[in-house]
């Protein structure tokens, strides 16, 4: 099974871009996804970013809104994956063979304001940083790296100093590794009185990540 991103090249990094979404490749089956965009089979991230700026996303599921949001935010969204070859029909990374990777990024940054890099996946197989810092800039990932989940890179790489950091997921299922994370087990007593007290937790977590 190959697939073949649909939406890089229809939605370039803008010059005036100042953040940078960056994830795997998406599901396979496209045509059957909520909104033709990154993350549009269950609208996850949307659904998230819209609960943390309701007055900016208003709705989840609508592509005009999404893209006024992004906009107005001056994030970009961008994926590692160009083309894959699938062992299962699951969307998960450590069943996809990349055959090609979106070398292209790197050009994007240089001509954008990003100065900031977040990725929705970090250290497993095929993981967008993983990718990105390993296999794309050609760097070992340090203890510190993956410690921190996060690290600046030097100016001379992109004509300004560029900070990588990895995102916890937006993914439902994520939640389950999510409850036993060290960010969270220090602020769990915040979200307590909350009936899903995870997700109330993420969805603060990504107001602050990119406010």
């Amino acid at each position: 099974m190959t697939t073949i991103h649909q939406y890089l090249a229809h939605y370039p990094i803008s010059p005036t871009s100042e953040k940078l979404i960056v994830g795997t490749i998406h599901p396979h089956d496209h045509a059957s996804f909520r909104v033709p965009f990154f993350y549009g089979n269950e609208c996850s991230l949307w659904k998230i970013l819209h609960e943390a700026f309701p007055d900016e996303l208003l709705d989840p599921y609508q592509l005009d809104a999404i893209l006024a949001f992004l906009h107005g935010r001056k994030i970009a969204m961008s994926d590692m994956i160009l083309e894959c070859e699938r062992t299962t029909p699951a969307a998960l990374d450590e069943d996809l063979i990349p055959r090609r990777l979106n070398h292209e990024l790197l050009d994007q940054i240089r001509h954008s304001n990003i100065r900031e890099i977040l990725f929705t996946s970090g250290f497993g197989k095929n993981a967008a940083f993983k990718l990105f810092y390993s296999n794309i800039l050609k760097r070992s990932i340090s203890a510190t790296i993956r410690q921190e989940k996060e690290i600046l890179l030097e100016p001379n790489l992109f004509g300004r100093p560029v900070l990588l950091r990895i995102l916890y997921s937006p993914s439902g299922t994520a939640n389950t590794g999510l409850v036993r994370s060290k960010l969270f087990l220090e602020r769990k007593d915040q979200f307590r009185q909350f009936k899903a007290p995870v997700q109330a937790f993420k969805v603060d977590y990504y107001r602050r990540m990119f406010s």
